[in-house]
């Protein structure tokens, strides 16, 4: 990006023709806006589809700017189909902002028919550049996308691991961990997406997608494994039964050990280092084999303490606290010896793929031409998929369909913007309508968010800039251009004077800009005003009034944003919440029987771990976006204590019930065939009526209580368990360690 982004500025400077390089770095922009990310060939549709949106609308921009009533009515139509596109999926979504964004950046430098032609070529040449940049590694690097984002979803796990690490007790997961959690699931869809389109080309066939697919699932495995494995962390520092730091050293070591499997996943040479990953496997091994051999002591108490209660004619209470702490600590051990043998399995398989002979040719991309598979084209299903998208279309022209209301809302704020900028000649005028652009959305305190962010990025930004032009025009030496005697050149430079030094310092503001694009916006901001305004002082040196128009039209822009959505069709999200509540209660409610369902077919039945794989996928997404959900809540002034309250702990514990049911899935594998098992398809049946219950009083606001017999359902439970135990045959104990592991694994 900051090659794509400099580059334009170095060659219209030295050409002496700024305007129209400016041309050029707006469709250059405006076409990497446009990357989906992925796979090459998506990202080339992505790009390819965008820039021809984009120079039809210079043109149709250029010619229309000077009249004003003209460019108002082409800015409401442009804006609203640009805006209902999104219906499509994210590619269109990018491709109708983007398509907005020229139209009103370009309509404030209105010209005649020739120089919109002009500009057409500008614009061509601007998309060919940020492509020809962007996809440069196609040719060579084919599967480095592909390699990256498995890479990453690796990375995301350890990032995770490292923020667990030292989580302070009481504190499930604090906000820190739930927005690592949130880039964990999106680089999960992200590194799944890939595989999926991959095999969707006819390309699955080849050995480096099977790779893929085999490290996808392995990760799948390990981050359920880290779930499962900070639960019983939880539960052993509750309780104290194990100290803090040896949990945290073993989280560190895991983090560790999928760091290192990320950077060789990503192609990073010689990260995977043989000597280091054994020693932090080892530490683990180390850990686990002390809690294998702590086992026979503890079902020795267990088992003498339950002998003495037998004998007791009236059992006191706090003898029962005794024998239920014993209980649970005993299994809290042997759960978390297995998490950690099977951390240690699932990390030694994957190492094993990557060392392996054939692995390796693959990674280092020696690899045959990949095989393809061509599918043959279909009118008919040209047509059905038309008529779909068509159907989709009429289906939301009602004002009910949210979506429709956003657009006719940025639709017509942004024609109100745009002829306040014309009929009032308004200097950079069009800023306006650029900042209610990027602030507007759908919610009103997304929006909110979004204004409070963009107009503090922006005076940050302005002052930054002014300092940086002061200090490149004060205290450092103007070189003249004709100095250098460079005459080959035939174009005008000889009567330009620059600055040298701003050029490093354009190129250090948008590496950071673009570094920061995803993952702080009030930063990405701040440094992309800095880096407009740079610009803008080479396209009109002298003009000291741009930071100040830059901020003036922000806070007109923001204010005119923020009152659009609080009058025009609020998309409150204290009112749609209870919704994506009871969506993630009912996908945690199929969560749970799926599990339970597991447990008690028993066996390794393909299509019941299918149904907790589908499952769990879905309990994960809906409690991602009640969460997302939650924190936009928060941005809006209409939302009581109550609400806040009421939602967060909604949010809290569905959650908690995701995580503690993923740790029951990880420990299916390991279940013991134990005939009590058909005990939980009462607690099944139980939990399947109480959390439906739950879901309806969610969407509705009623109150609801739980019944006795569900108390009753649980006390069974724990019965059922503790017998269970009870029984443990006595021949199986031993001594601790590996030999006797599958035998103490069992239970």
């Amino acid at each position: 990006m900051t090659i794509i982004g400099v580059v334009p500025i170095l060659i219209g400077v030295l050409t002496a023709n700024l305007a129209l390089s400016t041309m050029v770095l707006l469709s250059a922009l405006s076409v990497s806006f446009a990357d989906v990310g992925g796979a090459y060939h998506n990202r080339a549709i992505s790009m390819l589809t965008a820039a021809v949106f984009m120079t039809v609308t210079a043109l149709v921009a250029t010619i229309t700017g000077g009249n004003p009533w003209l460019v108002t009515l082409v800015m409401f139509a442009w804006a609203f189909f640009g805006s209902m596109v999104g219906l499509y999926g994210s590619l269109p979504g990018k491709v109708g902002f983007s398509a907005n964004l020229v139209f009103i950046l370009v309509m404030g430098q209105p010209a005649s028919i020739e120089v919109a032609w002009v500009r057409m070529i500008a614009f061509i040449i601007g998309a060919a550049w940020s492509m020809a940049i962007s996809l440069c590694p196609w040719p060579f690097r084919r599967f480095l996308p592909a390699r990256q984002a498995v890479g990453g979803y690796y990375q995301a796990g350890s990032a995770l691991l490292r923020k667990v690490c030292h989580i302070e007790l009481g504190q499930h997961w604090n906000e820190e961990v739930k927005q690592e959690r949130a880039r964990l699931r999106e680089a999960y869809d992200k590194a799944h997406r890939i595989v999926a389109d991959r095999r969707s080309q006819g390309s699955g066939a080849h050995p480096f997608n099977y790779l893929l697919l085999m490290l996808i699932l392995r990760a799948d495995s390990i981050m359920e494994a880290v779930i499962a494995l900070f639960e019983e962390l939880a539960v052993s520092r509750t309780y104290n039964y194990h100290r803090g730091e040896q949990s945290a050293f073993v989280m560190e070591q895991c983090a560790a050990l999928l760091e290192q499997l990320a950077y060789a996943i990503a192609g990073k040479k010689h990260a995977l280092r043989p000597e280091t990953l054994e020693h932090s496997l080892y530490a683990i091994e180390t850990q686990e084999y002390a809690l294998r051999a702590s086992l026979p002591q503890l079902e020795k108490d267990y088992y003498a303490f339950a002998n003495t209660r037998k004998l007791e004619p009236q059992p006191e209470p706090q003898h029962s606290l005794v024998h239920e702490w014993l209980s649970l600590r005993l299994v809290n051990t042997r759960n978390l010896a297995n998490l950690l043998e099977r951390m240690s399995e699932l990390i030694r398989e994957t190492r094993d793929l990557l060392m392996q002979s054939d692995g390796q040719e693959i990674l280092q991309g020696m690899l045959q031409t990949e095989a393809t598979s061509k599918s043959n084209f279909s009118w008919k299903a040209l047509y059905a998929v038309v008529r779909e998208r068509v159907l989709l279309f009429k289906d939301n022209l009602t004002l009910r369909s949210f979506i429709l209301r956003h657009a006719l809302r940025l639709a017509a704020i942004l024609a109100v913007a745009v002829a306040i900028a014309k009929l009032l000649n308004i200097p950079d005028g069009s800023w306006i309508g650029m900042n209610i652009l990027f602030i507007l959305r759908p919610d009103y305190g997304s929006t909110r968010k979004q204004t409070v962010q963009r107009i503090l990025g922006t005076v940050i930004g302005a002052i930054l800039a002014m300092l940086l032009i002061t200090a490149l025009h004060i205290n450092f030496l103007t070189f003249p251009i004709a100095a250098l005697h460079i005459n080959f050149l035939t174009f005008p430079i000889a009567a330009l004077h620059i600055n040298f030094l701003i050029f490093p310092v354009l190129i250090v503001v948008s590496f950071f800009c673009f570094m920061y694009q995803d993952n702080n916006n009030t930063l990405f901001i701040l440094l992309f005003t800095t880096f407009l305004i740079i610009m803008f002082s080479l396209v009109m040196p002298g003009n000291g009034l741009v930071p100040f128009i830059r901020i003036a039209t922000a806070l007109v822009g923001g204010s005119m944003g923020i009152l659009a959505s609080y009058l025009f069709w609020p998309l409150w999200e204290h009112k749609r919440l209870p919704q994506q509540m009871g969506r993630t209660i009912l996908a945690n409610q199929t969560y749970i029987a799926s599990v339970l369902a597991a447990y008690i077919a028993g066996g390794n039945k393909k299509d019941k771990l299918e149904a907790v794989r589908r499952a769990s996928k879905d309990a994960h997404v809906q409690n991602v976006n009640a969460a997302a959900a939650f924190q936009r809540m928060l941005n809006e002034q209409k939302a009581s204590e109550n609400e806040i309250e009421r939602f967060q702990m909604l949010v809290t514990y569905n959650q908690r019930i995701c995580d503690s049911v993923t740790t029951l899935a990880a420990h299916i594998s390991t279940r013991p065939e134990h005939g009590e098992f058909h005990q939980l398809e009462r607690f099944r049946q139980q939990m399947k009526w109480v959390l439906r219950d739950v879901e309806d009083a969610t969407r509705t606001g009623q109150r609801i209580s739980i019944n006795p017999p569900l108390k009753e359902m649980l006390r069974e439970v724990l019965v059922t368990l503790r017998y269970m135990l009870a029984t443990y045959p006595a021949n199986n104990q031993t001594t601790g360690g590996r030999d006797g592991a599958t035998s103490i694994k069992r239970i």
